[in-house]
């Protein structure tokens, strides 16, 4: 009889040993790659009617998960954008550059497949910023108070970015980083706001392909702008400025094409109006920070020479 109790007597000591150190042992090794989103508002999914599912992020990876290249071993999405970042929260103490390094640092030392895709969009509300109340160029837009304001916008995104993409590359050197430009939310709606708005955006985008030029960071630019073109109507949600469902889908298209190396192919369903939606006003009524945009008009010149400048100067580091 007591033969017998001993196999079970001692799988039982066994069990209880195993339990008091578990929590000693090691974490099981990661099997799915990672992908980091960092980013303001569009990356978070606003606009969409769904942001954790209908946001150009999760849309990206739900794709993704479906190709031969992760059908298999999944992919985990960690998002830490932020509605209303700029560049500077960005690289803050504890911002979401600090925090992507820590995900790629903790990921490297579970011994798994690590961080796989990175994506970025960032500097709109930069220039938003430009137009806000206690701005000089809220009430001077050609004064040099507000030049000196642009320029310093420009110059501090331009450093900002640079080392977002530079730390990032470096902690994660086998990652695929892209990086998403900015789109102009009146194109095509015959707002009074078209022309001055798109202005502004190209001076971002300015800079966004300047910091991207960088060889040494083997980074990607996944460009939105020039789909939106005329596409303001179809793709923009009623506050204006954020995508509705089709501009998130057809940013998820652009971000998944440079992912996969291939043309942008744009579903023909995204091609017309949202039903029942709402579109921005063309009286040029709304949000004041969205009217603002003005200021990009006399400053467009300044704001050329400093990205072209950034530009090349990227370009001579190779």
């Amino acid at each position: 009889m007591g033969a017998r109790l001993l196999p079970p007597l001692a799988a039982f000591l066994f069990l209880g040993q195993a339990i008091a150190f578990a929590p000693f042992f090691p974490a099981q090794a990661q099997t799915s790659p990672a992908y980091v989103a960092l980013g303001d508002s569009l990356a978070y999914g606003v606009g969409a009617t769904d942001p954790a599912a209908q946001g150009y992020v999760p849309l990206t990876a739900a794709a993704l998960r479906e190709s031969d290249r992760y059908g298999d071993r999944g992919l985990d999405v960690v998002n830490l954008s932020a509605p209303g970042a700029t560049s500077t929260d960005l690289v803050a103490a504890g911002g979401q550059l600090e925090r992507a390094l820590q995900v790629i640092g903790d990921r490297r030392g579970a011994n798994g497949p690590g961080v796989a895709i990175i994506s970025l969009d960032i500097g709109g509300n930069d220039l938003l910023a430009l137009a806000s109340r206690d701005s000089p160029c809220f009430s001077d837009a050609a004064g040099d108070a507000c030049r000196q304001q642009l320029g310093q916008m420009l110059s501090n995104l331009q450093k900002d970015l640079s080392r977002t993409l530079r730390e990032l590359r470096q902690a994660a050197p086998e990652a695929a980083v892209y990086v998403l430009d900015l789109y102009n939310p009146y194109s095509g709606t015959g707002d009074p706001r078209e022309v001055i708005a798109d202005i502004g955006v190209q001076q971002v985008n300015g800079v966004i392909a300047a910091a991207a030029a960088d060889p040494q960071l083997n980074v990607r630019t996944a460009r939105v702008y020039e789909l939106f073109q005329g596409h303001g109507r179809q793709w923009i949600a009623a506050d204006g400025i954020h995508p509705n469902d089709s501009g998130h889908a057809v940013i998820a298209e652009v971000l998944l094409a440079a992912i996969e190396g291939r043309p942008v192919a744009i579903p023909d369903q995204l091609l017309g109006p949202p039903a029942g939606e709402a579109q921005p006003s063309a009286d040029g009524s709304g949000d004041d920070s969205t009217l603002l945009l003005a200021i990009a008009v006399p400053l467009s010149f300044l704001a050329g020479a400093l990205v072209t400048g950034a530009y090349f100067l990227a370009r001579g580091r190779s």
